[in-house]
Protein backbone atom coordinates (compact mmCIF):
# COMPACT_ATOMS: atom_id res chain seq x y z
CA UNK A 1 0.00 0.00 0.00
CA UNK A 2 1.62 3.24 -1.16
CA UNK A 3 0.56 6.16 1.05
CA UNK A 4 0.11 9.73 -0.12
CA UNK A 5 1.31 12.57 2.09
CA UNK A 6 -0.14 16.08 1.92
CA UNK A 7 2.74 18.41 2.78
CA UNK A 8 2.62 22.12 3.50
CA UNK A 9 3.97 24.92 5.66
CA UNK A 10 0.78 24.80 7.71
CA UNK A 11 -2.07 27.30 8.10
CA UNK A 12 -2.89 26.90 4.42
CA UNK A 13 -6.18 25.03 4.43
CA UNK A 14 -4.85 21.51 4.85
CA UNK A 15 -7.42 20.70 7.55
CA UNK A 16 -10.16 21.59 5.07
CA UNK A 17 -8.55 19.27 2.53
CA UNK A 18 -8.46 16.45 5.10
CA UNK A 19 -12.17 16.93 5.76
CA UNK A 20 -12.94 16.91 2.04
CA UNK A 21 -10.99 13.70 1.54
CA UNK A 22 -12.73 12.14 4.53
CA UNK A 23 -16.00 12.38 2.59
CA UNK A 24 -14.67 10.14 -0.20
CA UNK A 25 -15.73 6.53 0.43
CA UNK A 26 -12.39 5.11 -0.74
CA UNK A 27 -10.04 7.44 1.17
CA UNK A 28 -8.68 6.89 4.67
CA UNK A 29 -7.97 10.51 5.59
CA UNK A 30 -5.41 10.53 8.41
CA UNK A 31 -5.27 13.99 9.94
CA UNK A 32 -2.18 15.16 11.88
CA UNK A 33 -0.76 11.69 12.52
CA UNK A 34 2.82 12.85 11.94
CA UNK A 35 2.16 16.02 13.94
CA UNK A 36 1.20 13.79 16.86
CA UNK A 37 4.63 12.13 16.92
CA UNK A 38 6.81 14.82 15.32
CA UNK A 39 8.81 15.43 18.51
CA UNK A 40 9.10 11.75 19.37
CA UNK A 41 11.53 10.45 16.78
CA UNK A 42 8.63 9.94 14.42
CA UNK A 43 10.77 8.65 11.51
CA UNK A 44 13.67 7.07 13.39
CA UNK A 45 14.63 3.64 14.67
CA UNK A 46 13.02 0.21 14.75
CA UNK A 47 10.64 0.14 17.72
CA UNK A 48 8.63 -2.84 18.83
CA UNK A 49 4.87 -2.54 19.06
CA UNK A 50 4.84 -1.41 22.69
CA UNK A 51 7.34 1.39 21.95
CA UNK A 52 5.47 2.41 18.81
CA UNK A 53 2.19 2.54 20.71
CA UNK A 54 3.74 4.70 23.44
CA UNK A 55 4.98 7.06 20.73
CA UNK A 56 1.45 7.35 19.38
CA UNK A 57 -0.51 7.40 22.61
CA UNK A 58 1.49 9.00 25.45
CA UNK A 59 -0.13 12.37 26.25
CA UNK A 60 1.60 15.51 25.00
CA UNK A 61 1.97 17.93 27.96
CA UNK A 62 2.13 20.97 25.67
CA UNK A 63 -1.19 20.04 24.07
CA UNK A 64 -2.84 19.44 27.43
CA UNK A 65 -1.58 22.82 28.70
CA UNK A 66 -2.98 24.56 25.63
CA UNK A 67 -6.39 22.98 26.22
CA UNK A 68 -6.36 23.62 29.97
CA UNK A 69 -5.45 27.28 29.40
CA UNK A 70 -8.20 27.73 26.83
CA UNK A 71 -5.80 28.39 23.96
CA UNK A 72 -7.79 27.93 20.77
CA UNK A 73 -6.32 25.34 18.43
CA UNK A 74 -8.86 24.22 15.85
CA UNK A 75 -7.04 20.94 15.18
CA UNK A 76 -7.71 19.68 18.73
CA UNK A 77 -11.02 17.94 18.08
CA UNK A 78 -11.10 15.34 20.88
CA UNK A 79 -14.57 15.45 22.53
CA UNK A 80 -13.40 17.21 25.70
CA UNK A 81 -16.03 16.97 28.41
CA UNK A 82 -17.64 13.92 26.82
CA UNK A 83 -14.70 11.60 26.22
CA UNK A 84 -12.99 9.34 28.73
CA UNK A 85 -9.87 11.52 29.00
CA UNK A 86 -9.22 15.10 30.07
CA UNK A 87 -6.44 17.66 29.79
CA UNK A 88 -5.63 17.47 33.51
CA UNK A 89 -4.77 13.76 33.54
CA UNK A 90 -3.66 13.77 29.89
CA UNK A 91 -5.36 12.85 26.62
CA UNK A 92 -3.65 10.15 24.52
CA UNK A 93 -1.82 12.01 21.78
CA UNK A 94 -3.41 10.09 18.91
CA UNK A 95 -6.86 10.90 20.30
CA UNK A 96 -6.34 14.66 20.17
CA UNK A 97 -6.46 15.11 16.40
CA UNK A 98 -6.17 11.87 14.42
CA UNK A 99 -8.74 9.42 15.75
CA UNK A 100 -11.67 11.88 16.03
CA UNK A 101 -11.35 12.50 12.28
CA UNK A 102 -11.94 8.79 11.71
CA UNK A 103 -14.73 8.03 14.16
CA UNK A 104 -17.20 9.53 16.61
CA UNK A 105 -15.80 7.11 19.23
CA UNK A 106 -12.07 7.91 19.42
CA UNK A 107 -11.78 6.24 22.84
CA UNK A 108 -13.09 2.96 21.46
CA UNK A 109 -10.77 3.08 18.45
CA UNK A 110 -7.90 3.92 20.82
CA UNK A 111 -8.63 0.71 22.73
CA UNK A 112 -8.74 -1.35 19.53
CA UNK A 113 -5.40 0.04 18.41
CA UNK A 114 -3.81 -0.48 21.82
CA UNK A 115 -4.76 -4.16 21.76
CA UNK A 116 -3.51 -4.55 18.19
CA UNK A 117 -0.29 -2.52 18.08
CA UNK A 118 1.17 -3.33 21.51
CA UNK A 119 1.93 -6.90 20.45
CA UNK A 120 3.65 -6.07 17.18
CA UNK A 121 7.28 -7.18 16.75
CA UNK A 122 10.19 -4.79 16.40
CA UNK A 123 10.72 -3.53 12.84
CA UNK A 124 11.81 -0.37 11.03
CA UNK A 125 9.64 2.60 11.89
CA UNK A 126 8.35 2.97 8.31
CA UNK A 127 7.14 -0.64 8.42
CA UNK A 128 5.27 0.07 11.65
CA UNK A 129 3.47 2.93 9.92
CA UNK A 130 2.78 0.73 6.89
CA UNK A 131 1.17 -1.88 9.13
CA UNK A 132 -0.82 0.85 10.90
CA UNK A 133 -2.03 2.19 7.55
CA UNK A 134 -2.99 -1.30 6.40
CA UNK A 135 -4.86 -2.08 9.62
CA UNK A 136 -6.81 1.19 9.57
CA UNK A 137 -7.57 0.87 5.85
CA UNK A 138 -9.07 -2.59 6.48
CA UNK A 139 -10.85 -1.44 9.65
CA UNK A 140 -12.66 1.34 7.77
CA UNK A 141 -12.76 -0.36 4.35
CA UNK A 142 -10.96 2.60 2.73
CA UNK A 143 -8.03 1.40 0.64
CA UNK A 144 -6.44 4.76 -0.30
CA UNK A 145 -4.38 6.23 2.55
CA UNK A 146 -3.73 9.98 2.65
CA UNK A 147 -1.88 11.40 5.65
CA UNK A 148 -1.96 15.16 6.19
CA UNK A 149 -0.08 17.05 8.87
CA UNK A 150 0.20 20.82 9.02
CA UNK A 151 3.73 22.16 8.73
CA UNK A 152 5.02 18.86 7.34
CA UNK A 153 7.03 20.28 4.43
CA UNK A 154 10.23 20.00 6.45
CA UNK A 155 9.65 16.26 6.89
CA UNK A 156 9.81 15.65 3.15
CA UNK A 157 13.46 14.43 3.01
CA UNK A 158 12.83 11.82 5.72
CA UNK A 159 9.48 10.83 4.22
CA UNK A 160 11.13 10.24 0.85
CA UNK A 161 13.82 8.16 2.50
CA UNK A 162 11.44 6.08 4.60
CA UNK A 163 8.63 5.78 2.03
CA UNK A 164 10.23 5.66 -1.43
CA UNK A 165 6.93 4.39 -2.83
CA UNK A 166 4.92 7.36 -1.54
CA UNK A 167 3.37 10.19 -3.49
CA UNK A 168 3.05 13.78 -2.33
CA UNK A 169 0.54 16.60 -2.64
CA UNK A 170 2.05 20.03 -2.00
CA UNK A 171 -0.61 22.43 -0.71
CA UNK A 172 0.24 26.11 -0.51
CA UNK A 173 -1.49 29.40 0.20
CA UNK A 174 -0.80 33.10 -0.17
CA UNK A 175 2.17 33.73 2.13
CA UNK A 176 0.75 36.80 3.86
CA UNK A 177 -2.48 34.98 4.71
CA UNK A 178 -0.61 31.91 5.95
CA UNK A 179 1.73 34.03 8.07
CA UNK A 180 -1.12 36.00 9.62
CA UNK A 181 -2.84 32.73 10.52
CA UNK A 182 0.41 31.38 11.98
CA UNK A 183 0.64 34.45 14.22
CA UNK A 184 -2.61 33.35 15.94
CA UNK A 185 -1.60 29.70 16.41
CA UNK A 186 0.29 28.49 19.54
CA UNK A 187 2.06 25.74 17.61
CA UNK A 188 3.71 28.20 15.28
CA UNK A 189 4.73 30.42 18.16
CA UNK A 190 6.58 27.38 19.53
CA UNK A 191 8.13 26.73 16.12
CA UNK A 192 9.24 30.34 15.82
CA UNK A 193 10.66 30.27 19.34
CA UNK A 194 12.59 27.08 18.58
CA UNK A 195 14.17 28.64 15.50
CA UNK A 196 15.04 31.79 17.42
CA UNK A 197 16.65 29.71 20.15
CA UNK A 198 18.67 27.72 17.61
CA UNK A 199 19.90 30.95 16.01
CA UNK A 200 20.96 32.41 19.36
CA UNK A 201 22.70 29.17 20.38
CA UNK A 202 24.50 28.90 17.03
CA UNK A 203 23.05 25.57 15.91
CA UNK A 204 21.27 24.77 12.68
CA UNK A 205 17.96 23.41 14.01
CA UNK A 206 16.02 23.32 17.30
CA UNK A 207 16.58 19.56 17.41
CA UNK A 208 20.30 20.24 17.97
CA UNK A 209 19.69 22.20 21.17
CA UNK A 210 21.37 20.33 24.01
CA UNK A 211 21.93 21.39 27.64
CA UNK A 212 25.05 23.38 26.72
CA UNK A 213 23.21 25.27 23.99
CA UNK A 214 20.11 25.91 26.12
CA UNK A 215 22.30 27.75 28.64
CA UNK A 216 23.04 30.33 25.93
CA UNK A 217 19.36 31.13 25.42
CA UNK A 218 17.53 33.88 27.39
CA UNK A 219 15.83 32.23 30.39
CA UNK A 220 12.28 33.12 29.35
CA UNK A 221 12.79 31.60 25.92
CA UNK A 222 14.46 28.51 27.36
CA UNK A 223 11.57 27.94 29.76
CA UNK A 224 9.06 28.27 26.95
CA UNK A 225 10.81 25.48 25.05
CA UNK A 226 11.39 23.12 27.97
CA UNK A 227 8.41 23.69 30.26
CA UNK A 228 4.92 23.32 28.77
CA UNK A 229 3.50 25.39 31.63
CA UNK A 230 5.44 28.39 30.26
CA UNK A 231 3.64 28.25 26.91
CA UNK A 232 0.93 30.82 27.75
CA UNK A 233 3.67 33.30 28.64
CA UNK A 234 5.32 32.72 25.29
CA UNK A 235 2.15 33.86 23.54
CA UNK A 236 2.33 37.20 25.37
CA UNK A 237 5.65 38.10 23.76
CA UNK A 238 5.60 41.07 21.40
CA UNK A 239 6.39 39.45 18.03
CA UNK A 240 5.58 41.22 14.75
CA UNK A 241 3.59 39.39 12.11
CA UNK A 242 6.52 39.89 9.72
CA UNK A 243 8.45 37.33 11.79
CA UNK A 244 5.84 34.77 10.80
CA UNK A 245 6.12 35.92 7.20
CA UNK A 246 9.83 35.16 7.37
CA UNK A 247 9.02 31.78 8.97
CA UNK A 248 6.58 30.90 6.17
CA UNK A 249 9.13 31.98 3.58
CA UNK A 250 11.94 29.97 5.19
CA UNK A 251 9.80 26.83 5.43
CA UNK A 252 8.80 27.16 1.77
CA UNK A 253 12.37 27.67 0.60
CA UNK A 254 13.67 24.77 2.71
CA UNK A 255 11.22 22.35 1.10
CA UNK A 256 11.59 23.49 -2.50
CA UNK A 257 14.76 21.61 -3.45
CA UNK A 258 13.38 18.32 -2.17
CA UNK A 259 10.12 18.80 -4.05
CA UNK A 260 11.97 19.52 -7.27
CA UNK A 261 13.93 16.27 -6.88
CA UNK A 262 10.73 14.22 -6.92
CA UNK A 263 9.79 12.44 -10.16
CA UNK A 264 7.10 14.35 -12.01
CA UNK A 265 4.52 11.60 -11.47
CA UNK A 266 5.20 11.43 -7.72
CA UNK A 267 3.86 14.84 -6.76
CA UNK A 268 1.30 17.47 -7.57
CA UNK A 269 0.70 21.01 -6.35
CA UNK A 270 -2.49 22.80 -5.44
CA UNK A 271 -3.38 25.89 -3.46
CA UNK A 272 -5.94 26.87 -0.89
CA UNK A 273 -7.16 29.66 -3.16
CA UNK A 274 -7.78 27.27 -6.08
CA UNK A 275 -9.37 24.70 -3.78
CA UNK A 276 -11.87 27.27 -2.51
CA UNK A 277 -12.50 29.01 -5.87
CA UNK A 278 -13.00 25.79 -7.86
CA UNK A 279 -13.54 22.93 -5.44
CA UNK A 280 -14.87 20.44 -8.03
CA UNK A 281 -12.07 21.20 -10.48
CA UNK A 282 -9.22 20.96 -7.96
CA UNK A 283 -10.62 17.85 -6.29
CA UNK A 284 -11.04 16.23 -9.70
CA UNK A 285 -7.34 16.87 -10.38
CA UNK A 286 -6.49 15.41 -6.99
CA UNK A 287 -8.72 12.38 -7.57
CA UNK A 288 -6.95 11.68 -10.85
CA UNK A 289 -3.61 11.85 -9.04
CA UNK A 290 -4.87 9.47 -6.33
CA UNK A 291 -6.51 7.12 -8.85
CA UNK A 292 -9.93 7.43 -7.24
CA UNK A 293 -13.27 8.31 -8.88
CA UNK A 294 -14.43 11.93 -8.71
CA UNK A 295 -18.15 11.32 -8.41
CA UNK A 296 -20.49 14.30 -8.42
CA UNK A 297 -21.91 13.35 -5.02
CA UNK A 298 -18.47 13.59 -3.40
CA UNK A 299 -17.55 16.80 -5.20
CA UNK A 300 -20.80 18.44 -4.12
CA UNK A 301 -20.46 17.31 -0.51
CA UNK A 302 -16.85 18.53 -0.38
CA UNK A 303 -17.79 21.88 -1.90
CA UNK A 304 -20.35 22.23 0.88
CA UNK A 305 -17.51 22.43 3.42
CA UNK A 306 -16.24 25.68 1.92
CA UNK A 307 -17.32 28.73 3.89
CA UNK A 308 -18.60 31.24 1.36
CA UNK A 309 -17.86 34.07 3.78
CA UNK A 310 -14.13 33.35 3.93
CA UNK A 311 -11.86 36.17 2.84
CA UNK A 312 -8.18 36.98 2.68
CA UNK A 313 -7.35 37.93 6.24
CA UNK A 314 -4.20 39.88 5.37
CA UNK A 315 -6.17 42.33 3.19
CA UNK A 316 -7.58 43.88 6.38
CA UNK A 317 -4.10 44.87 7.63
CA UNK A 318 -2.81 48.42 7.57
CA UNK A 319 -1.36 48.90 4.04
CA UNK A 320 2.12 49.65 5.36
CA UNK A 321 2.12 46.56 7.57
CA UNK A 322 0.80 44.45 4.71
CA UNK A 323 3.58 45.74 2.45
CA UNK A 324 6.17 44.82 5.08
CA UNK A 325 4.57 41.39 5.52
CA UNK A 326 4.69 40.77 1.77
CA UNK A 327 8.37 41.72 1.71
CA UNK A 328 9.05 39.15 4.43
CA UNK A 329 7.19 36.55 2.35
CA UNK A 330 8.81 37.47 -0.97
CA UNK A 331 11.50 34.73 -1.10
CA UNK A 332 8.92 32.04 -0.42
CA UNK A 333 6.48 33.52 -2.93
CA UNK A 334 9.17 33.42 -5.62
CA UNK A 335 9.92 29.78 -4.80
CA UNK A 336 6.21 28.91 -4.91
CA UNK A 337 6.01 30.41 -8.40
CA UNK A 338 8.97 28.26 -9.46
CA UNK A 339 7.33 25.16 -8.00
CA UNK A 340 4.05 25.94 -9.75
CA UNK A 341 5.87 26.19 -13.07
CA UNK A 342 7.62 22.87 -12.44
CA UNK A 343 4.39 21.13 -11.43
CA UNK A 344 2.66 22.36 -14.57
CA UNK A 345 5.22 20.81 -16.89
Amino acid sequence: MAPTFVISTGRCGSTLLSRMLRLHPEVLSLSELLSTVRNRGCLEGAPDGAEFWRMLSDPDPAVDIMVAEGLKVSEFIYPYGRGRYNSVDGVPAICTMTLPMLTDDPDGLHDELAAEISGWPARPIADQYRHLFTWLAARFDRPVVVERSGGSLGLLPRLREQFPEARFVYLTRDGADSALSMSHHPGFWLMLAGREAARIAGVATPEQLGPDQVRLIPPDLGRALTDPAALPGLLRRDVPVTAFGALWSAMTCEGADELLRLPADAWMMTSYEDLVADTPGELSRLAEFLDIPAKDTWLAAAAGLVDGGQHRGSSALDPRLLAALRRSCAPGAAIDAELAAAAAR
